[in-house]
Parts: C-alpha cells; structure tokens; sequence
C-alpha cells in the first residue's frame, strides 16, 4: 500500500490503522475504508439512543432514519475535510493564467449535490486586479500530482 496518513479508528476494536496512498484505492483500501465507518455506527447508536441502545417501541424504519442522517454527515464531512485539505495545496498564491501576476487564494462557499447527499465545498478562487478577472486554480495546475478540485 502507498504511504500516506494514518485515519485512527473510533473504536478500541479495530486493531490496525488504515493507511491511504495519494493515487487509486483498491478495493482492500475501499473494505478497510467501510470498516471504519460502519465501527462509527456502534457510536452512532449510542448518541441516537443513549448507552442502553434502541427500546422495543423502536422500528426498523426510525432506525434506518438515523443510519441515512448518519450517512449523509459522514459524506459530508470525509468531502469537506477532503476538498479543504487539497484546497491548501495551492498555497497563498497562484499566478493568473493571462498575465502571471501572483494573486491571493481566498474561498467562496457553495453547497455541492453529490450521491450521498449535499457538502459545503470552500472552492478556491482568486482575483487579479490586473486584468479584472476572477480565476479557479486547480492543484493540477500549481503541482501535476494532484488532482483538480
């Protein structure tokens, strides 16, 4: 497997870290990634229905309500931390594409639809007073290795 950063698990269970490289996952990467969320669940419960777990007067459908929210919070959350964390491989400044003038990176908030629900995603944008325009660096643009954003 590819080095890269160690995601901790949440339970005391779960006996190895999960490493993750910067290039296609497989799907060993993709199990161990599922094995992590679904621990996450065990906690889940515990916050939706205390230490004591789900009553008797609980159904399968209230149930599969709280695994949807959980769902879409955990999508949200991996690709927000994810678009940010690359968003700042761009640095402080990129050079416009017209005229090459470094110009500061700042963030415009917008609300992205995805298959697993809806994420804010701080898209990096940059002004160059120069030419009057507005312009989206990518990563591929600042640094070949990674991906657009």
């Amino acid at each position: 497997m590819a080095v890269g950063k160690s995601v901790p698990s949440p339970g005391s269970n779960f006996k190895d870290d999960l490493i993750m490289g910067t290039r296609k996952l497989t799907a060993e990467d993709l199990a161990r990634i599922a094995e992590v969320a679904k621990d996450w669940g065990k906690i889940i419960v515990r916050r939706a229905f205390g230490d004591q777990g789900p009553g008797l007067d609980v159904d399968l459908a209230q149930m599969e309500q709280i695994a949807q929210a959980a769902a879409r919070g955990l999508t949200a959350g991996t690709l927000e931390a994810a678009t940010t964390q690359q968003a700042q491989l761009l640095g402080d400044q990129q050079p416009c594409p017209t005229c090459g003038r470094p110009c500061p990176v700042t963030t415009a908030g917008r609300l992205i639809d995805v298959s697993g629900g809806t994420f804010e995603h701080r898209e990096p944008v940059c002004y160059c007073p120069t030419c009057r325009r507005d312009f989206f660096p990518s990563a591929s643009a600042a640094e070949a290795r990674h991906p657009r954003l």
